[in-house]
């Protein structure tokens, strides 16, 4: 669900009051960021300020490489995606502010550039209260903190497909499963 909203919002950004008066993006600038890595700073929308940050590490063996990638989607001058790469290149995490409001809401966790688990602030109080678990590719589990207190009280195991195979409940707040549901 949320994690297709990054696309869906660039595409209804496109009608904001920063309409594009561009088609095609726009180099801004490149220069060497404090951390050692070059920072490339580009206009997606033709308003003459940055919607992407691309940071990049120069290799002498190859070419440089890019390590880092912003983005700000609703064109209000705020990160709102933030994506970190591996040395091969391949997904290593992403941080995402779906609602707008400053703080990462949303980190996508990947291994070999396959997403493993992410962890989400469903009522965006500044918490990660949800937890999913993918093997290869597919959603396995659920761990959630409903009561926030920083306890996994509700999981859920899903198959395949899925489909709900089982879910368990902490009923007294010690964080292990008292109730089972198959």
């Amino acid at each position: 669900m949320f994690r297709y909203a990054p696309t869906l919002i660039l595409i209804a950004g496109c009608a904001s009051s920063r309409a594009p008066t561009v088609t095609t993006a726009a180099l801004l600038t490149e220069r060497p960021a404090d951390n050692g890595l070059v920072e490339q700073q580009i206009d997606l929308n033709g308003d003459e300020v940055a919607d992407v940050y691309n940071f990049y590490r120069e290799r002498a063996e190859a070419s440089r490489l890019l390590v880092r990638k912003e983005v700000d989607l609703n064109w209000d001058s705020k990160i709102d995606v933030r994506t970190w790469f591996t040395d091969d290149g391949a997904i290593e995490k992403e941080e995402m502010d779906g609602d707008f409001d400053g703080r990462v809401d949303w980190v996508d966790h990947y291994k070999g550039g396959r997403r493993v688990m992410s962890e989400v602030d469903t009522d965006y109080n500044g918490a990660m209260d949800l937890f999913k678990y993918y093997e290869n590719g597919k959603l396995r589990r659920k761990e959630r903190d409903a009561k926030g207190d920083g306890r996994i009280d509700f999981w859920e195991y899903l198959d395949e497909s899925g489909n709900v195979l089982r879910t368990g409940r902490d009923l007294d707040g010690d964080g292990i499963m008292d109730v089972r549901e198959d």
